[in-house]
């Protein structure tokens, strides 16, 4: 049987799958398209506002960076408080223990002290005068006082009141009464009481002060051995004399020969070269200038000659309380008390 042949329509099922894949073909061309060829220009309100991002976001990051610096210091500093802390605890510590030793040191010093004042207080057996104070006697000076022909220089010139020429010319203004209570006058006292204090009881002693001139002190204690009543008699006249004028040392040895002729060992306290004196030079003497003041270099030629003219068979000591400006007088007054035997003391201030 023949088939008969259905008529087509022109709008069938494949034509309308031919169309859509068409469209979705054109929608997928539109979606690959670069939107941005058709974005509008940009307006000025949008740069603007871009600018203001674009600000906000340096000014961010500033503030962070700022934020960042500041937590690197405060670690810093927490760090540099905390070694300092460890440091404070360690001072604290050290600071403790010295404090400790100190205070310990101070108490041996004080019980040093303590003992020290009671020895001073103890009677001296062979002391002849008795000085006041605390210890001053115990001192070592390696200066011993001997012999039984004993005689004792001490200046009394007006250099003995201070330790430099500003000071002399000072207190060399003062009425007599305050002259004597000057330090340096004090101290020459003190020594001559010292070594008063420290000769042998059966030694013959003679104490002659100088300076433009030459007075014995005491009553005449050379001729006999000495006593306790010629003793204080030295000490005495100590008390009133008054230091004035130039040393002449020369003058004082020539006293002291003439009123103990057997005197053998000569203890001098002064504190320089003497200044006045014979045997010297036209140059020395001021024939050939008109300067009244001595040079050192004269000085020490007066003191050359005052050694020639002390004579032989003396042992010389000296006790030398320096003063400014005359740096010649200890090397020159240690050779004379080496060349002779004796001793040469330069003592500390607080001395005796």
């Amino acid at each position: 049987m023949r088939l008969k042949r259905r008529s087509e329509d022109g709008f069938n099922m494949s034509f309308l799958d031919v169309m859509a894949c068409g469209l979705g073909a054109i929608i997928l061309i539109f979606i690959l398209v670069d939107f941005h060829a058709f974005q509008p220009e940009p307006t000025d309100e949008s740069n603007k506002l871009q600018q203001e991002l674009n600000a906000a976001a340096r000014q961010r990051e500033q503030l962070q960076k700022s934020i960042d610096e500041i937590n690197e210091k405060i670690a810093l500093e927490s760090s540099t408080q905390q070694d300092t802390r460890h440091a404070q605890t360690d001072s604290n510590s050290s600071q403790s223990k010295l404090l400790q030793q100190i205070s310990t040191e101070l108490a041996v010093v004080a019980d040093l002290e303590q003992q020290l004042a009671a020895i001073a207080r103890l009677p001296v057996p062979d002391a002849n005068v008795q000085l006041s104070g605390t210890g001053q006697q115990n001192y070592l000076t390696g200066l011993k006082v001997e012999g039984q022909e004993i005689g004792i220089l001490l200046d009394k010139s007006a250099s003995m009141l201070g330790d430099n020429l500003l000071e002399i010319l000072r207190f060399m203004a003062l009425p007599d009464n305050q002259k004597i209570s000057q330090r340096k006058w004090q101290r020459t006292r003190r020594a001559g009481q010292w070594l008063l204090a420290r000769a042998p009881q059966n030694a013959k002693i003679t104490m002659v002060a100088f300076s433009e001139d030459a007075i014995v002190l005491g009553n005449r204690a050379a001729s006999s051995p000495q006593v306790a009543d010629s003793m204080a008699a030295i000490v005495r006249d100590m008390g009133k004399i008054i230091p004035q004028g130039g040393t002449n040392l020369q003058l004082g040895l020539q006293k002291l020969r003439e009123v103990h002729p057997q005197v053998k060992d000569v203890y001098i306290i002064t504190d320089g070269l003497p200044t006045l004196g014979d045997g010297l030079g036209a140059r020395c003497r001021g024939v050939l200038t008109s300067k009244k003041t001595i040079s050192s270099q004269c000085r020490q030629e007066l003191l050359l000659e005052t050694v020639k003219r002390a004579g032989q068979g003396l042992r010389v000591n000296v006790i030398l309380l320096p003063l400014e400006g005359d740096p010649y007088a200890s090397a020159m007054y240690w050779s004379w008390t080496q060349v002779t035997g004796g001793t040469f003391l330069a003592p500390a201030a607080e001395w005796p």
